[in-house]
């Protein structure tokens, strides 16, 4: 990275002198290395109880199933209450809940307790979305997206690492008690944040308030387009995380944590990105970005000539790509583009839309992905080229035009805030 360019960088994280913001960030990076311990320890505890790619899609489809039924209406709840105690509760209850799986023994009770651990999800993310444009300072709110972004992503690099290596090292059983202590962690953090209080603004029906959540996002082209270009990657690249277990452990023999070694190199290609990308949001258009997750996904085309585990590694890194490339601009561009009284219930909606994908992801790939359909390998290409290809489509249908002008003016306006 250029001098300039890291000097940019640096900068950047000097957000982090205010307490607040601090405090939420790591609030934010126990939790997430919490959740990729689970992720992959339930990934792996389902596929032994079950032996099949099926199951394991199903575990996965589970949590992603609140997202699109109760999300909106959880959002509506945000944009009532006082966001910092939704995300202390969240995470209290979530916990608990994630503490109870290790007495597990049949898969219907890991289903069952890992879609209770999921209803939460909907309520915590929104109210963080939200609750971090109520944190950051004046005027520094895309530099604190950027931070919590990037920080986010460099735990995608480390935390399947750490996930896979919490499994090789103590089991999949046990590893999530690991997960309820970062839960439990997290919460302690966000008690020491000042509250916010409740949104200001006008209270109408549930319905009514729900609709002014899908309004924002149809009003805001810019952001209606990030909404289903996310959907479609994830649609893609949930296929690929439900066989990939399956891909390491039963076609090239390993042990099935590696899987998550797999994902650490996508996460460090997501790093890179996100890097890069915070060092040149000033100046620069976040529109090659975009293009350029579409392109990463993609990549996973390549599983159908079934790589090697070092081959899988260059493939991950390129598909790392996805998150930030187009993650990163869409958390921007709402916060710039929204208000923040409607912000909780936009931020479910596109959640929702993005776990309704990766939920049709998970099932369908991982039902091609058995033995007698097409197997692990070439499921998985089917699922990336898919993923890629709606990505494409988004961005022919006008996306693409949409993006390009919000950037226009987002960087015409610049000089003048200067």
């Amino acid at each position: 990275m250029p001098r300039r360019s890291f000097d940019r960088t640096a900068a950047i994280f000097g957000v982090l002198r205010n307490r607040d913001l601090r405090s939420l960030w790591f609030s934010d990076w126990i939790s997430d290395v919490g959740n990729f311990i689970t992720a992959i320890a339930l990934a792996v505890y389902v596929n032994n109880l079950t032996g099949t790619a099926t199951g394991v899609g199903v575990a996965l489809a589970l949590h992603s199933v609140p997202w699109f039924t109760i999300g909106p209406f959880a959002g509506v709840l945000v944009d009532r209450l006082d966001r910092r105690s939704v995300m202390i509760t969240s995470c209290l209850c979530r916990g608990v809940l994630v503490g109870i799986l290790p007495f597990t023994h049949a898969a219907w009770q890991a289903y069952a307790l890992s879609f209770a651990v999921a209803l939460f999800g909907p309520l915590f993310q929104p109210a963080r979305s939200a609750f971090l444009a109520q944190v950051a300072p004046q005027g520094r709110l895309v530099p604190a997206l950027a931070v919590t972004e990037t920080t986010h992503q460099v735990l995608h690099m480390v935390g399947p690492a750490i996930g896979g290596l919490a499994v090789l090292l103590v089991g999949a059983r046990q590893a999530f008690f690991l997960d309820a202590a970062s839960f439990v962690m997290a919460a302690g953090f966000l008690v020491t944040i000042e509250s916010r209080g409740r949104p200001v603004r006008e209270r109408g029906s549930t319905l009514g308030d729900l609709r002014a959540g899908f309004h924002a996002i149809v009003r805001a082209p810019a952001v209606r387009t990030y909404a289903f270009l996310n959907a479609a990657l994830s649609l893609g690249f949930a296929g690929v995380i439900a066989l990939l277990v399956v891909y390491v452990r039963d076609v090239l023999g390993r042990p099935g944590g590696q899987f998550g070694l797999v994902l650490s190199v996508a996460g460090l290609g997501t790093v890179v990105t996100s890097l890069v990308i915070a060092a040149r949001d000033d100046r620069h258009s976040r529109t090659p970005w975009v293009i350029a997750s579409v392109a990463g996904v993609g990549t996973f085309a390549l599983a159908w000539f079934e790589p090697s585990f070092l081959l899988l590694m260059p493939i991950a890194f390129a598909a790392g790509l996805a998150d930030s490339g187009a993650g990163i601009p869409m958390s921007a561009t709402i916060a710039e583009q929204l208000n923040d009284a409607v912000r909780g219930r936009a931020n479910s909606v596109v959640d929702g839309l993005y776990e309704l994908a990766t939920a049709i992801g998970s099932l369908a790939f991982a039902w091609l992905g058995e033995p007698g359909r097409l197997g692990p390998a070439r499921a998985m290409a089917a699922s990336a080229v898919t993923g890629s290809g709606l990505g494409v489509l988004v961005l022919l249908l006008g996306g693409a035009a949409a993006i390009a002008r919000h950037e226009q003016r987002r960087l015409a306006a610049r000089p003048a805030a200067g």
